[in-house]
């Protein structure tokens, strides 16, 4: 394995045979200035590379694969919060992801790293692929029960696209103008994933 593939696995993940390794973390789905400060700090440049194109030999079959994707679709996420950049990897992790799930590669990883194999499904705003989402979802919750609430979010962004086509919070960053229902809807408790 690359050695920066493993320290941003390591990071992310907790290093094996470390407490954290294997459990989830509060860190990876709230806001966190000083986290997304210290991904920054220690990954700005990796992250640059690789949406420049820059690490594409971490692609699957890559052992390094699951370290792309959480560079291109988390990393960008917490560095770049509420502008476009953050979803500047979507379609880089999306391919990676899908290669892996082709190539079964996704099923020896432990189920909290699947889940991030999993989530550039979720984050498209194609209907096809959110039915995928679903799917894998679903798929993991049946092996890890303790994960069962990521389904719940998998079938409420499938809703959002089925309903509208796109993330309308994804709206005011990427310069798309919102329309009277999407900001409607971008009033109600929990649209803002």
């Amino acid at each position: 394995m690359n050695p920066d593939a493993q320290l941003v696995l390591d990071f992310w993940f907790g290093a094996p045979g470390s407490p954290t390794h294997g459990s989830p973390r509060d860190e990876w789905f709230r806001k966190d200035a000083a986290f997304d400060a210290l991904i920054a700090q220690r990954f700005g440049a990796l992250i640059d590379m690789a949406l420049s194109g820059g690490l594409w030999r971490w692609k699957p079959p890559s052992p390094d694969a699951l370290a792309l994707i959480v560079v291109l679709d988390q990393f960008t996420r917490n560095t770049s919060r509420d502008t476009s950049r953050a979803f500047a990897g979507d379609a880089m992790a999306l391919s990676a992801a899908t290669d892996m799930v082709a190539m079964k590669l996704d099923e020896a990883l432990l189920p909290v790293q699947r889940l991030f194999v999993y989530l550039p499904y979720e984050h498209s705003e194609l209907l096809e692929v959110q039915d995928e989402s679903v799917h894998l979802f679903t798929k993991l919750v049946v092996t890890a029960p303790k994960l069962a609430s990521l389904l719940d979010y998998a079938h409420r962004h499938h809703s959002v696209i089925a309903r509208f086509g796109r993330f309308p919070h994804r709206n005011a960053a990427l310069g798309r103008h919102s329309t009277a229902a999407e900001l409607a809807f971008l009033q109600e408790p929990g649209s803002r994933f």
